[in-house]
């Protein structure tokens, strides 16, 4: 850290004007003094006549309950082996019995700094909150207790505690489960939530910085008369620091002759631990790089390819292929495991990069379904499925030309999927991942082959900074955001992950960020099946102001996925019936940010409202898409109250492969607004995908436009694709790319799909570029126009 010094506020001792002191209670055993007072507090004795002012120099007995005002700090000495700094707007009372002191914070923020080396056998020093308690191990650490709700209603559930250790270290444990215990060493912090611990945090010295000089006191002194009392807590403070200083630890400087105002150096040079060592992806040569096959168990047809005619590696040099026909088991069947995952954890992020070729398509009948499935199997055996694709439902395009590798053929016309990237949270039973298998297969025929690219395939440990598993239930009525950040860089697995049976209900956002630059792989918010989050906020679940953003890497930044389906009775489809969240307002808003992300928003076997714009970009805001920004899966059902599904002002969207909204899987899309809305000199990039994709007998149906422009004008829709092959049908102007069976019956598109044309600009790449795309005799597309 180059010799950076970080000196402990809390620790410096700043000598306030001389008061008289207040009355000492002599039933009562004398704890500590009151070495410094900035401001005002005021102090109720267990057995006096209630709240008095406190001052300077006073004792400070057993079961007295301070109580600070606005912009007020105290520091109180206790016995010469700990300092309590007291911040602004805390309650707290101290309390002593069988060698045991104990800090009950009520409300507010507190430094506690012990010297355990002056502390006798069996002697303890604990603080606690509403909700957690924090055993001192011979540390300097915070606490801050903030109570939820606008009434503060008190009470274990209302209470967010945040422990901070700024050296040595402390224990930490909810009051409601205190084996549940947690270890905080030096640069560490960690919430509890209501009775919910979240994910031990790393505290960069930034932050540590703007955290103890927070317990500064600004305050100066030169009083005379009371040199003898200086003095002699000058003294118990020297001999504090000499016991809280680390082993061989830099000595701060000498404080000479100083009588008052002396800021005395409690706690020497800390130096920032190394960083907890990152477990990366458990796979062996998971990109196929070694060009062989080395760590994979092949099974059938499988082999390491450079091409297959103009298809290469999406990452890298080489990927594998998978495939029926020769070589295949039965001629059927190929498979490549890796097994002997290694990592422990409960949670994982599985990715893989996957191309679906067939035969089948376009000329075999539907009932020739060749299938292709990724999966993960724990350690107890439980197999959770991460990608399939089957010929059935996939939406293919034509190879121009017959092209062969690693012992497949694709003919000429035949089809191709093209590269997709899939992620999926996965929850593991047995304490960790056994085995990642990728596996295609024939159904109903053994003639027409068909083969899988495989490429970047990843499976990681995901520690989010709050995992609610178990039947656990967070409950936050506050109007702040769960998470709030302010300045800096922060970096993180997750935010949230909440698996079946578990819970969280929020009074205000999940996240808020200004001018805070965010590196977070996975998820901000992944739903798994059986889990619920809920908001009652009309703001956006996540805000960003300013920043460089990476959020859902790997992921996506919102990931929802239900379980259960039923028979609607009204249309006789068959529809997701979970509803994994539930919110007042969007989910995403930013102003003046830059994101980049795998996807915004992925709905998956769900059912989810919005009554505000999914994806909110203002004032010159810059958001890129890796896939498709907003996905919709397995019968789920999405439905936009608002003006808006995405809305984009003075800002800019770039979807670099994909759709800004795909629909598929018996899916469907209600906007009672226009699906997009630019303004202000707003551009969304489509670069290889189209404006709408429905397929795999979906719908959607938008009740305003396609597209509305607005503001002062100098907008921009750009769309490349090559979707339509030929020619595509127009619908009052709009191309649309009629695939797999659909036909002009399969759309209706009402005059109006473009609204305010004279405002913005529709480029579209070439003549076969569609800004729609319906795939599949049951898929349906409408659009109002209203």
């Amino acid at each position: 850290m180059n010799n950076r010094r970080f000196l402990f506020a809390i620790a410096f001792l700043v000598l306030p004007t001389l008061s008289s002191p207040s009355l000492s209670w002599a039933q009562a055993p004398e704890l500590g003094v009151v070495t410094t007072l900035q401001g005002q507090a005021s102090v109720a004795r267990a057995s006096g006549p209630g709240a008095l002012p406190l001052k300077f120099k006073d004792a400070v007995f057993d079961r007295d309950r301070i109580q600070t005002g606005e912009q007020s700090i105290v520091k109180v000495l206790m016995g010469g082996k700990a300092i309590v700094t007291i911040r602004e707007l805390s309650v707290l009372t101290i309390t002593e019995e069988l060698g045991k002191t104990t800090i009950n914070l009520t409300s507010g923020k507190i430094a506690v700094g012990v010297a355990k080396q002056r502390m006798q056998p069996g002697e303890r020093l604990e603080v606690h909150t509403p909700n957690a308690v924090a055993a001192v191990r011979g540390t300097v650490f915070v606490v801050e207790v903030t109570q939820q709700g606008a009434q503060g209603t008190p009470g274990p559930l209302a209470a967010n505690t945040l422990v901070t250790c700024v050296n040595g270290a402390v224990d930490v444990a909810p009051r409601a489960n205190p084996g549940q215990n947690t270890q905080l060493t030096s640069f560490r912090a960690l919430g509890v939530v209501g009775a919910v611990v979240g994910q031990t945090l790393q505290v960069n010295p930034q932050q540590m910085g703007r955290l103890i000089g927070s317990f500064a006191s600004t305050l100066s002194s030169n009083h005379h008369g009371r040199d003898n009392f200086i003095r002699q807590e000058q003294n118990k403070l020297a001999a504090l620091a000499a016991a809280l200083a680390p082993d061989g630890a830099e000595k701060g400087p000498e404080q000479g002759g100083c009588v008052s105002g002396c800021q005395a150096p409690i706690i020497p040079t800390i130096t920032l631990p190394p960083p907890p060592q990152v477990l990366g992806n458990l796979l062996e040569n998971p990109g196929f790089e070694t060009g062989t096959l080395a760590g994979w168990t092949p099974s059938g047809a499988a082999a390491v390819i450079q091409s297959i005619g103009p298809i290469t590696a999406p990452n890298g040099q080489f990927m594998a292929i998978i495939h029926t026909g020769p070589g295949a088991v039965g001629g059927t069947t190929s498979r490549l495991t890796q097994s002997g995952l290694g990592g422990s954890g409960s949670l994982f992020n599985v990715t893989v990069s996957y191309n679906f070729l067939s035969n089948e398509w376009p000329t075999q009948q539907p009932f020739f379904n060749d299938t292709f499935i990724a999966s993960v199997t724990d350690r107890n055996g439980v197999t959770t499925q991460v990608a399939r694709e089957e010929r059935a439902t996939a939406v293919f395009h034509p190879t121009p030309s017959t092209i062969s590798a690693g012992g497949f053929t694709l003919e000429a016309g035949n089809g191709i999927v093209g590269w997709k990237t899939v992620s999926k949270m996965v929850t593991a039973t047995g304490g960790g991942l056994q085995q990642l298998d990728f596996t295609v297969f024939d159904v109903g025929d053994a003639i027409f082959d068909t083969a899988t690219l495989l490429d970047a395939a990843v499976v990681e440990v995901d520690p989010p900074l709050y995992f609610l598993q178990g039947g656990a239930k967070l409950v936050k009525t506050g109007l702040d955001p769960l998470l709030d950040y302010r300045g800096g860089k922060e970096t993180f697995d997750s935010a949230m992950v909440i698996a079946a049976g578990s819970s969280a209900s929020l009074g205000g956002p999940l996240l808020r960020a200004e001018g805070t630059d965010l590196s977070v792989a996975f998820s901000l918010l992944s739903v798994l099946p059986g889990g619920r989050f809920t908001s009652s906020t009309t703001e956006p679940l996540v805000s960003l102001t300013g920043g460089t953003h990476a959020l859902g890497t790997h992921v996506g930044i919102f990931d929802l996925a239900g379980s259960g389906t039923a028979v609607d009775p009204l249309t006789g489809q068959t529809v997701a019936t979970d509803t994994p969240l539930t919110t007042g307002g969007g989910l995403l808003a930013a102003a003046g940010a830059t994101i980049t992300t795998q996807q915004v928003l992925r709905v998956d076997a769900a059912l989810l409202e919005a009554s505000a714009p999914i994806v909110a970009l203002l004032r010159g805001s810059q958001l890129t898409s890796a896939s498709d920004a907003i996905a919709v899966s397995g019968q789920s059902r999405l439905t936009s109250h608002g003006t808006s599904l995405v809305a984009l002002d003075a800002s800019r969207l770039v979807v670099s492969r994909g759709a800004l909204v795909n629909v598929t899987g018996g899916s469907g899309l209600t906007v009672t607004g226009n699906l997009l809305t630019l303004s202000n000199g707003s551009t969304l990039s489509l670069l290889n995908g189209p404006l709408l994709s429905v397929s795999g007998g979906s719908f959607a149906s938008i009740g305003g436009a396609l597209v509305a422009f607005g503001g002062t004008g100098g907008n921009l829709l750009s769309v490349s694709n090559n979707l339509c092959g030929g020619s595509c049908a127009l619908f009052g102007g709009i191309p649309v790319a009629l695939l797999n069976g659909a036909t002009v019956a399969n759309v209706s598109i009402a005059d109006g799909a473009v609204k305010n044309p004279s405002l913005g600009a529709i480029k579209y790449a070439t003549a076969t570029t569609a800004l729609v795309s319906v795939s599949g005799a049951g898929s349906k597309v409408a659009v109002g126009g209203k």
